[in-house]
């Protein structure tokens, strides 16, 4: 998944789902869950006085709206694809963003990789399965590399890491996650869901700074999927995506479909759930982010670094092009 930067931010400036955490009294826990009862209670309540859409969203089509969206398209879709507001979503993201912040962790090593999650994209039946993919779409990446560079291994690796070939294309839905990132817009609203803030006033202040910050690239990728959606000819409600609204089997945030997203097989629609558009896609994106013929394996990782703001995600993707290209024979 691509993730946008998320800008510059000082003290003082102003500027993953479940149960309670561990170590939550029972008293917190009981206002925790009484405080989503009443989130739910009052949106089922707005939606029922406003013709089935919750008032709640009026400010954010409104915003649509004046962004250029058709107003009629807008409201269809909020009135007809059952669009749910979770500010969890927003408290997950804002979560990782804090501990980034506050608890950074050492560089990665090959052991680190070795004990994480993509230690599954490592395997020798990984491996097996990312060369068949390679030979089976061989005009796609060669399409890829020629127009824009980066070699069938690389390509193949993002897209193994990223939905394990097009196999698993997230549980959500895209919708509804980009625009509950897009109202979800300060800490006032996520504080209850929230695991990381331990009562300290700058990581407050931090949290609330990135709440914000998150819900204008919400707002703006939200947008942005409801263009594709609407270029694709596909309703918004049905497209499923990432915890944070990446789609496809590249999961590109849907402003990144809009700029870099090509269509591979040439047949007049832009479908990044297609091996063929995903592939070529993904080799338009790294090429728009320093792509070059040639150039140093550190240069490679900033590039890689682009696609996911994690240095075990570029270690895990730049592993696995390796033993991809080995087992070619390259």
């Amino acid at each position: 998944m691509q993730f946008c930067c998320h800008g510059a931010w000082r003290a003082g400036t102003g500027c993953l789902r479940g149960g309670p955490a561990l170590g939550l009294g029972r008293e917190k826990a009981m206002k925790r869950y009484a405080f989503a009862l009443a989130l739910v209670l009052v949106s089922g309540w707005l939606a029922a006085a406003h013709g089935g859409v919750d008032a709640g969203w009026q400010p954010l089509m409104d915003r649509l709206a004046a962004d250029g969206l058709d107003r009629a398209f807008v409201e269809r879709v909020f009135a007809g694809a059952g669009v749910d507001y979770e500010p969890s979503i927003m408290a997950r993201k804002v979560d990782a963003m804090v501990r980034k912040q506050f608890e950074p962790r050492p560089a990665p090593t090959k052991k680190t990789l070795e004990a994480s999650n993509y230690r599954q994209f490592l395997t020798p039946a990984s491996i097996e399965a990312g060369v068949r993919y390679i030979r089976e779409n061989r005009a796609a990446f060669d399409r890829a590399q020629r127009e824009f560079g980066p070699p069938p291994e690389l390509i193949c690796a993002f897209l193994m890491v990223e939905t394990k070939l097009g196999t698993y294309l997230g549980d959500q839905d895209a919708l509804s996650v980009l625009a509950s990132l897009a109202r979800a817009s300060g800490l006032g609203q996520i504080a209850p869901y929230m695991k990381t803030l331990r009562g300290d006033a700058e990581r407050s202040a931090y949290a609330d700074w990135a709440a914000k910050d998150r819900s204008e690239w919400g707002f703006r990728e939200l947008a942005a999927l409801l263009r594709y959606a609407k270029a694709k000819g596909q309703g918004p409600g049905t497209i499923p995506g990432s915890i944070y609204g990446a789609i496809g089997i590249c999961q590109f945030m849907p402003s990144n479909a809009l700029r870099f997203g090509v269509d591979g097989d040439n047949d007049g629609v832009l479908d990044l759930f297609t091996p063929t558009d995903a592939i070529v896609s993904v080799a338009s994106y790294l090429r728009g982010h320093g792509w070059v013929p040639g150039m140093t394996s550190e240069q490679r990782d900033k590039v890689v670094y682009a696609y996911n703001h994690s240095e075990l995600y570029v270690l895990a993707v730049t592993t696995v092009a390796e033993r991809l290209k080995a087992r070619l024979g390259g």
